[in-house]
């Protein structure tokens, strides 16, 4: 093909694809086919796990949000475009970091961010790990790893599970920061229920007492569990639900 043909040909398709890019705005939607106006969604984790996944394909979130995800190399972590952030695998190590300002992996440097910045940040409750030594830890190093994290509610992080994100994300997809607030203030989701699930024969009064002293509001137990009466009635007065199942 002869030169001038050759660009001729690239000139075409370039005015192709702003011709494109232009009837896609004029629709309401972006250039890839997406409804423009949507707000962002950032999922946020060390790595791409299950919990990634589930809350990249949550059908009701995708109508809602733009999601991506940090880990996805494909996807751009753009904070500025973003109106929430989702915190995922948030650890022990990660959590004393982000409380202290030690931002030293991307992970921490974009999660300290996006507190700075305002964004909305909720923390998935089965993705903190400081919950799963509620019941084995000493009450005082529990207590010191647990002010970082009402540090971060008091921040404006909410706390919430990951089957009640959908519901707690409702009518929090406009965009833009929140409004500036003259103090730190814990926020009514961070008091939510706590849950521990336990896996064991028989509960008896001192795992119920136990739990009550990490502040675990339900204990979820295997289906074949036996309660005996104390643990009960223990449960009852420190208004602790039992589950089975």
């Amino acid at each position: 093909m002869e030169q001038s043909k050759l660009i001729d040909e690239i000139l075409a398709r370039v005015a192709a694809k702003l011709a494109a890019a232009g009837e896609a705005a004029d629709a309401g939607q972006d250039p890839a086919g997406e409804p423009a106006g949507k707000p962002g969604l950032l999922v946020l984790s060390q790595t791409e796990d299950q919990c990634c996944t589930q809350v990249l394909d949550n059908a009701a979130l995708k109508e809602r949000f733009a999601i991506t995800c940090a880990c996805r190399p494909e996807d751009v972590a753009d904070l500025s475009a973003q109106s929430c952030v989702v915190l995922c695998q948030l650890t022990n190590d990660v959590l004393s970091k982000l409380a202290l300002g030690i931002c030293d992996t991307p992970y921490t440097r974009m999660a300290s961010q996006a507190i700075l910045m305002g964004k909305r940040v909720y923390i998935l409750t089965e993705q903190v790990e400081l919950y799963r030594y509620a019941t084995t830890a000493p009450a005082p190093y529990y207590a010191a790893l647990e002010a970082h994290l009402n540090l971060l509610t008091a921040s404006g992080a909410v706390i919430c599970s990951q089957s009640n994100l959908e519901h707690v994300l409702a009518g929090c997809g406009e965009s833009g920061p929140r409004a500036e607030r003259s103090a730190p203030a814990p926020t009514p989701c961070a008091c939510q229920e706590r849950e521990l699930r336990l896996e064991k024969r028989v509960l008896t009064e001192k795992d119920v007492s136990d739990a009550a002293a990490a502040k675990v509001t339900c204990i979820r137990l295997p289906a074949k569990c036996i309660l005996t009466a104390l643990a009960k009635d223990c449960a009852k007065d420190r208004g602790i639900r039992l589950e089975l199942g």
